[in-house]
């Protein structure tokens, strides 16, 4: 059976289906994780009003609000 915990491997651990069916023999309950990606966060950052954008730290927010600025910017030429 494939190994949980593969710390000598370079490459993510995923799990196929033929994991999951060997998971699921050896008496592992398999259940998918509550929570899923439906949108890149370029697409979440863009969705966001300037309000909440705000709340984001600035890492993440930094080139949302730069590209707003220069859309702005391009807007009022």
């Amino acid at each position: 059976m494939t190994t949980l915990h593969q710390d000598t491997q370079a490459e993510p651990f995923f799990i196929t289906t033929e994991v999951e069916a060997e998971l699921i023999a050896a008496g592992y309950q398999f259940e998918p994780p509550s929570h899923f990606a439906t949108m890149r966060l370029p697409e979440v950052l863009a969705s966001l009003t300037d309000a909440e954008l705000a709340t984001w730290p600035s890492e993440l927010s930094k080139e949302e609000i730069e590209r707003r600025q220069q859309r702005n910017a391009f807007k009022a030429e």
